[in-house]
């Protein structure tokens, strides 16, 4: 079943799309990532606050949502437009980027769609329920999201890119950066450092 599904994407990647096709694409996996995904996160979240509750003060939850989604959303946009304008291509399996991107949010980690997205349902679950709903909501973003890009996407890129894509993997965090280059973005901005291209 693994090996189909990555052979359906590795096709996928082989055949040209149109820009109408591209956008299409891009808009419908936005409502799945972010209207459909929250709505069912925060509904699981919803069932398991009824026997685990995180009382936090109002005021922290309101902090947290103001910094959490718009940081999510920022991530997911920077990600997307990179992938727009320098892979070609949109983050949706089907309308996949070209080229391998090490340039952008992907100097940073991986799978910056993913790190995006679990800081955008933590914030959307506390906003619309509670501190338990968004941390639960991250944990499935996260559970799902790294499931799907260890066992499916990364054998794909691998199929796609060979030696590039490993020696790539080799040299940057799969999620999470690392301490001393979120501290270079934080200070010197975002570097339009040159290096290969990525999905």
């Amino acid at each position: 079943m693994k090996n189909k599904v990555i052979t359906v994407l590795t096709n996928w990647s082989t055949k040209k799309t149109s820009t109408q096709y591209k956008a299409i694409s891009l808009i419908i996996g936005a409502i799945i990532f972010l209207i459909v995904f929250p709505v069912i996160f925060v509904q699981i979240g919803r069932l398991i606050e009824k026997y685990i509750l995180i009382h936090w003060n109002t005021w922290h939850e309101i902090l947290l949502t103001i910094v959490t989604i718009p940081l999510g959303i920022s991530i997911l946009f920077w990600t997307a437009f990179t992938q727009w304008v320098i892979g070609k291509g949109t983050p949706a399996p089907n309308a996949p980027t070209q080229k391998l991107i090490i340039v952008g949010p992907y100097m940073y980690c991986r799978n910056p769609i993913e790190l995006g997205a679990i800081i955008y349902y933590l914030g959307i679950g506390t906003y619309f329920a509670s501190l338990t709903t968004g941390f639960v909501s991250g944990v499935l973003g996260l559970i799902i999201g790294s499931l799907y890009h260890k066992l499916i996407e990364e054998k794909e890129l691998e199929l796609r890119f060979g030696n590039d894509y490993i020696e790539y993997k080799k040299t940057t965090p799969f999620l999470f950066p690392k301490i001393r280059n979120l501290l270079i973005l934080l200070i010197k901005g975002v570097s339009p450092a040159k290096r290969t291209l990525r999905k």
